[in-house]
């Protein structure tokens, strides 16, 4: 196994002398390390009573991936900070379930915390009126790549023109970018909406497709296939990924409790980056989750990918996690300009960095909670 590429992002005791009077209010309740969850759900010795107390009274709380199970930044360390038993460790009921319809299921309450792809999901739902914030952006670079084959016909993205272009769902706003600083036009290109096998590029059904860097490439290539990648960020456009998003009514009423399922969630983050043998336990939590089987060696290289997309690309004035209108305004900017929102984003309010800046001392996490 090779190293997994590490984050430069550490923990900080935060154990105060006010939080160490309170395990002597706690007697009864159950101890707890970094490396056993408590044996009850009643208390942590982890964290003042107070806010033990105010984490409990959030009651139930679930999270819902951006999909099923895979080891992608914003999710592999979420199985892993309940699985650990960090979310236990700060007072906090944390479920996890497969991702669907994520910003619908936040914004209705159904669930309180979801994962999604990019900034653009969370504006896109909040231009259709979904009650969501963003709390916590991993990337801080573009995560979408443009796939074709490099022995195929094209050499050049002018050469698109007339090609049929793969895509899911959307397309991405980024590879329109992309192809506009080419001077593409892109009614000159058979745009068709595909499912998620990317076999079809090498069969031939399409001559390009869109993907995310740490899945479809890494896929194809682990199957022999040479694929060669158009990555916007080559092109200057700029972009974000993997964010979390929160019910605001929810983070409204209990504030203590984002706070601290962003902090478990980080701390999970900087322990699976830690050793090798970390990120094997880690990748192991998700295989006994997934119920639609699980590619580990795929798996490892997805997680390795993204950490070292976030490394790269990460702001000195941000923290794992951190955001801001700076980061989110280049997707605004292209959702408004290939109309996939009516209006212009307001990103200020889609934003709460709140919750961030108070799990973080600089850049380092704070943990446990005060």
């Amino acid at each position: 196994m090779s190293p997994a590429p590490r984050s430069t992002k550490r923990s900080v005791l935060a154990l105060t002398a006010a939080s160490a009077a309170a395990l002597l209010l706690l007697a009864g309740c159950s101890s707890s390390s970094a490396d056993t969850p408590p044996a009850t759900a009643g208390g942590s010795d982890l964290i003042s009573a107070e806010r033990c107390a105010e984490n409990q009274a959030a009651g139930p709380i679930t999270f819902l991936t951006s999909f099923g199970f895979v080891a992608s930044a914003g999710l592999l360390d979420v199985v892993t900070a309940a699985d650990k038993g960090f979310f236990k460790d700060l007072c906090l009921d944390v479920t996890l379930e497969p991702g669907s319809n994520n910003t619908q299921l936040v914004s209705a309450g159904t669930a309180q915390f979801a994962g999604v792809g990019s900034p653009s999901d969370v504006l896109v739902a909040i231009d259709n009126g979904a009650d969501v914030s963003g709390i916590a952006t991993y990337g801080n670079t573009v995560a979408i790549t443009l796939m074709t084959m490099a022995d195929g016909d094209v050499k050049s993205l002018s050469d698109l023109a007339g090609k049929t272009v793969g895509y899911k769902g959307a397309i991405p706003p980024q590879i329109s970018a992309m192809i506009a600083e080419e001077g593409v036009d892109p009614t000159s290109i058979n745009w068709v909406n595909v499912g998620y096998d990317p076999t079809i590029l090498p069969q031939g059904q399409v001559q390009a497709l869109t993907g995310y860097k740490s899945n479809e490439p890494l896929a194809l290539k682990a199957q022999g296939y040479d694929v060669k990648e158009w990555d916007p960020a080559d092109y200057g456009v700029k972009s974000a990924f993997n964010t979390q998003i929160v019910n605001n009514t929810f983070a409204q009423e209990h504030p203590t409790a984002v706070e601290d399922f962003l902090r478990a969630s980080l701390h999970a983050y900087d322990w699976i980056n830690e050793s090798d043998a970390n990120l094997d336990e880690a990748l192991g939590y998700a295989e006994k989750r997934s119920e639609s089987g699980f590619d580990k060696e795929a798996s490892l290289a997805r997680w390795q990918t993204e950490v070292s997309l976030i490394d790269e690309s990460q702001p000195a004035d941000l923290p794992i996690g951190g955001e801001n209108a700076a980061q989110w305004q280049p997707e605004a900017d292209m959702l408004l300009e290939y109309g996939l929102i009516k209006q212009k984003a307001d990103v200020d309010a889609a934003i709460d960095d709140s919750f961030i800046q108070k799990i973080y001392d600089g850049n380092d996490l704070i943990w446990p909670a005060p």
